[in-house]
């Protein structure tokens, strides 16, 4: 957690006062699609089911939540529409392959934005509906999706734990 907080408040810095995003920012993201999918591989096909308690939602379903919630605040940004639509089931048998697939266009999608936002665009209020802010700028919303894929990726290394499965390697 203290490591997030770090990326965060040095990214942070990568945001402010920049013409558009900052090449090392765009680094980190490249960086973060390649750990969150090694994240995703290292997790069996026929575990994409699995739920740490009921409570929680499935590991399919959360690696989904990464993939859409990121483009749909990028989109957001960008004035378009979502890049790509996620059916309501998915069948168990092909669910890795299809989140895998979602989570890579979902990255790359994201990662073409940051060198298409506009300083009005990062500058820009939007409304999100965040625990503390009903409008953020698209700098904020840029890092706060970075950091909300770190955070949702620690939660799918702890599925792979309870399944006795080591987690890939920190990257940063």
């Amino acid at each position: 957690m203290l490591r997030t907080f770090v990326v965060v408040i040095l990214s942070l810095g990568a945001l402010q006062g920049q013409a558009g995003i900052d090449k090392e920012f765009k680094k980190d993201w490249e960086t973060s699609k390649q750990f969150t999918l090694a994240v995703a591989e290292a997790m069996p096909a026929e575990k994409y089911g699995f739920k740490v308690s009921t409570e929680e939602m499935p590991f399919a379903a959360l690696m989904l939540h990464i993939a859409t919630s990121q483009a749909f605040r990028f989109a957001q940004i960008a004035g378009q529409p979502m890049p790509f639509e996620v059916p309501k089931t998915i069948p168990k048998d092909s669910a890795k392959p299809f989140v895998m697939k979602l989570l890579a266009q979902s990255f790359d999608f994201c990662i073409a934005q940051l060198d298409a936002f506009t300083q009005e665009q990062l500058g820009r209020l939007y409304k999100v509906d965040w625990y503390e802010r009903p409008e953020v700028t698209g700098r904020q919303l840029v890092l706060g999706m970075f950091t909300h894929t770190a955070h949702h990726r620690g939660q799918a290394e702890v599925y792979l734990r309870a399944n006795g499965i080591q987690p890939p390697a920190y990257r940063f």
